[in-house]
């Protein structure tokens, strides 16, 4: 009985730590993204809500990626942003197709590049 309570009880620590929230600064940087992309391509709402999602998941699972391993090097970062930005370019052309997805990845970029400038 009390090996099963302890189960229960680090199965709830696990879910409730892997399953958080993005912060403030994800968020925003998700909607950097998304509004960029969906004034330049005139998106209706839904579509900018999917490519929200997408930029979203991309931001939180690099941070986390890279969260995870404290001493990460400089070459290791690039790696995980690298892959990251895949990962989003393959769900936003099964969404919209290849050459869309090319497109909105690189506006994705130019937004990030106008917002680091300011």
């Amino acid at each position: 009985m009390k090996n099963l309570i302890t189960f229960i009880c680090l199965m709830v620590f696990a879910l409730s730590a892997q399953a958080q929230e993005p912060t403030k600064y994800q968020k925003g940087r998700a909607t950097l993204f998304s509004t960029y992309i969906a004034d330049k391509m005139d998106l209706n709402e839904a579509q900018e809500k999917v490519v929200y999602n997408v930029m979203l998941e991309r931001v939180v699972n690099a941070n986390a990626k890279i969260k995870a391993n404290k001493n990460i090097s400089k070459e290791e970062r690039q790696a995980v942003y690298k892959s990251e930005y895949a990962n989003a370019q393959q769900k936003l052309a099964a969404e919209f197709g290849k050459k869309q997805a090319q497109k909105m990845m690189l506006m994705s970029n130019e937004a990030r590049k106008n917002a680091d400038k300011k």
